[in-house]
């Protein structure tokens, strides 16, 4: 029968890769679960980012508290200008940020370069962009739209009784537990700038419209990368990262005003003022590597080096992936200067510059920043193959990302035979390999179940294994199949 799905959409939700979160009560936007495929990608995501970011650069990895309280959120400026554009329909009473809704109208038409002005308009010309392009309510397609607000992202509560209790908010990022405690890191832990700090948690964040599965959240995982340098230090960086082949590393980058990207090497940014420093590029560098690693298709992935920068940073290259929703930003690398530990020494009183060597430093920060949620969507959504000629969808997902790595299925349901898958399974089972075991459906419908999951390799135990230990081996990419012994399995 002829495939018909068009993404990876069905999958996910046929298979419970991820699912709203306590729909029993009824959906609230912006908040998933992930069933057992769904997390096992998800961790091992973040175990490749470890092994690309944390390993390469012997960062210290810290845990710091999901809820802070205010003076935080003043110092790192989350109080006055973590906003967006709020419009309201006033026939459906629907919110929507106004930016993404002219975006997104821009986009559809082709016109990138008009999407792309649309992040400098004030709110005053959002309003008239709405009305004179015609756009509409997405929920009940009317034109009805109040005027333009600006609205606060951060999650608010307190911590203690009502008659003493202090402000708290939830974190919209995980850097600044980074930023609070670096001074004392670097004491506890004889740290010598360059240094690395990195931190993978949860962010909160109170979106207008959450909306896409997991491209729009109120409750999201971040990764972070903070590499703390003294910025008289041209060259230092720690870690292992060779210089020449950084350098000669060739990214596809969307300039600043320019509808198409191109194809340039990091050391030419570098040299040309785009990127600010070495460490900056660096970073660009490891980050193109994990991308690689991901396995996100050449021509479906830029660098766009953003126009309007956040208020804390000085040079921003935001990772994007095409996907079915079109692009979407996966991750920012920002050159934040000394912004924070500056604010936090500012408001707190305390002085949170270090001795380097026999010199006083307060530190400079290039920051990577990853999510989880919207890079595991895109994933999925970019290694859906329609699979036509085998007669079902499947995912190629690449073998660091794969919830399993092989799929053990007796032939048939013999006694002899599930016994010995069964010993398999338990072979695979002590030498770590993830693996998972199925003897229900025919032996065709296992592979197609093990295809759409994007498990790269199945073991079938049929009568010759009785005979001569050997297995057959399917490959998930070409279909192909092996014999090998159960002893070469690794």
């Amino acid at each position: 029968m002829e495939n018909e799905e068009k993404d990876a959409s069905n999958i996910i939700a046929r298979r419970g890769i991820y699912f709203q979160a306590f729909d029993i009560y009824g959906q609230v936007a912006g908040f998933y679960d992930y069933g057992p495929i769904g997390l096992r990608i998800k961790r091992n995501f973040e175990a490749l980012w470890r092994r690309s970011f944390g390993d390469r650069l012997w960062a210290y990895e810290v845990e710091t508290t999901n809820i802070m309280p205010e003076p935080v959120f003043k110092a790192s400026g989350h109080l006055t200008s973590f906003t967006d554009p709020v419009a309201t329909c006033t026939s459906c009473k629907t919110a929507h940020r106004a930016d993404k809704l002219i975006e997104e109208f821009y986009e559809k038409k082709g016109d990138t370069a008009a999407a792309g002005k649309v992040e400098k308009m004030s709110n005053a010309e959002l309003e008239k962009e709405l009305k004179a392009d015609g756009i509409k309510c997405p929920r009940c397609g009317k034109q009805t739209w109040s005027k333009i607000e600006t609205f606060n992202l951060l999650f608010k509560t307190s911590a203690g009784a009502s008659s003493s209790a202090i402000p708290m908010y939830l974190r919209p990022e995980t850097p600044q537990g980074i930023f609070i405690d670096f001074k004392n890191l670097y004491r506890w832990y004889s740290m010598k700038l360059p240094a690395a700090v990195t931190q993978a948690g949860k962010a909160y964040r109170n979106e207008i419209s959450p909306r896409q599965q997991l491209v729009r959240l109120r409750e999201l995982s971040q990764m972070d990368v903070e590499l703390f340098f003294d910025p008289d230090d041209k060259d230092g960086f720690p870690g292992d990262v060779d210089e020449k082949e950084a350098l000669n590393t060739k990214i596809p980058v969307l300039r600043k005003g320019k509808e198409k990207e191109e194809t340039v090497t990091i050391g030419s940014l570098l040299k040309d003022g785009t990127i600010p420093n070495k460490q900056f590029a660096f970073l660009l560098h490891l980050e193109q590597r994990f991308v690689e690693a991901v396995g996100f298709p050449e021509g479906k992935y830029r660098y766009r080096h953003v126009e309007v920068t956040p208020h804390y940073s000085k040079c921003n290259f935001d990772l994007e992936v095409k996907t079915s929703y079109g692009y979407i930003e996966l991750s920012g690398l920002a050159y934040r200067t000394d912004y924070d530990l500056s604010s936090h020494a500012k408001l707190s009183g305390q002085d949170l510059s270090v001795l380097n060597g026999d010199k006083k430093v307060l530190a400079h920060v290039v920051e990577l920043s990853i999510g989880m949620d919207r890079p595991l969507f895109a994933i999925l959504d970019t290694a859906f193959e329609q699979g036509a000629d085998r007669g079902w969808p499947w995912l190629r997902l690449s073998e660091a990302l794969a919830p399993y790595k092989y799929g053990v299925f007796p032939l048939q349901k013999d006694d002899k035979l599930v016994a010995k898958a069964k010993e398999v399974m338990g072979q695979l089972s002590r030498l770590r390999i993830p693996a998972y075991y199925s003897e229900t459906a025919s032996i065709g419908k296992r592979y197609a179940r093990a295809d759409e999951i994007g498990v790269p390799y199945g073991i079938t135990v049929d009568f010759q294994t009785l005979e001569d230990g050997t297995v057959t081996v399917r490959s998930r990419d070409d279909t192909k199949q092996v014999r090998k012994k159960i002893g070469e399995l690794a």
